[in-house]
């Protein structure tokens, strides 16, 4: 079977898809899209006209990052993205949410400092939670065990693609410095797991590129 994956350049949504797809060694082509454009092709494919979407050869649509990974792992479930003990398999379920929750939250914290007048009581809030959610995932990758952990599970994909998005977002000037989403050497745990993996191939050959979007004007 091969696949489709409609994508955003940018997007660290989709990012993790095409990760978690060469990691099986599935093969796929990309597609990719800008869902607020004219001429999308989102809306074909998706009821929520979100980015990204998987088509299968079989004419099998998927949709939602969190829900392909699942169908991903469910239908391909060789080599595992997640662990067969129940135990280890929700705590990499647990730093999967996290690093989702994480991303959506920078997400939606940059959206708002790009308001002609943006809230600072919900910009302080926001800052909170991300600082709170990089905190809590510090302590778990500073811990006895994943420091010598040498398999690459969701909860890794998930989080540093949204590390590394962020990085890759300031350096282009893509959004605003916002210094709660500054973490490498912040956060030692974290930058040395990041560093074990963004040399692996899957990691090299899904960098972020740069796409035509213009933050500010969206919410202007």
């Amino acid at each position: 079977m091969t696949f489709t994956l409609i994508n955003a350049r940018l997007s660290p949504f989709g990012r993790k898809i095409a990760i978690a797809l060469i990691e099986k060694a599935l093969d796929y082509t990309v597609i990719y899209d800008v869902p607020w454009g004219e001429s999308t092709i989102t809306a074909e494919y998706s009821p929520l006209e979100q980015l990204p979407i998987l088509i299968a050869s079989d004419g099998e649509t998927v949709y939602d990052s969190t829900f392909i990974l699942e169908w991903l792992e469910t239908r391909f479930p060789q080599p595992p993205l997640l662990p067969v003990d129940a135990n280890a398999r929700l705590e990499a379920k647990k730093r999967q949410m996290l690093g989702e929750r994480v991303m959506e939250i920078a997400q939606s914290l940059i959206f708002e400092t790009l308001r002609p007048e943006p809230s600072q009581p919900w910009i302080d809030r926001q800052t909170r939670k991300i600082l709170g959610g990089l905190a809590e995932l510090e302590r778990i990758y500073a811990a006895e065990g994943h420091a010598d952990r040498d398999t690459l599970d969701l909860g890794d994909i998930v989080i540093f693609t949204s590390l590394d998005v962020f990085e890759f977002a300031a350096e282009q000037r893509l959004s605003p410095p916002i210094d709660a989403l500054v973490w490498r050497d912040r956060y030692p745990g974290l930058t040395r797991r990041f560093m074990d993996f963004e040399s692996r191939p899957s990691f090299m050959q899904t960098k972020p590129q740069l796409m035509d979007v213009d933050l500010a004007a969206t919410v202007a």
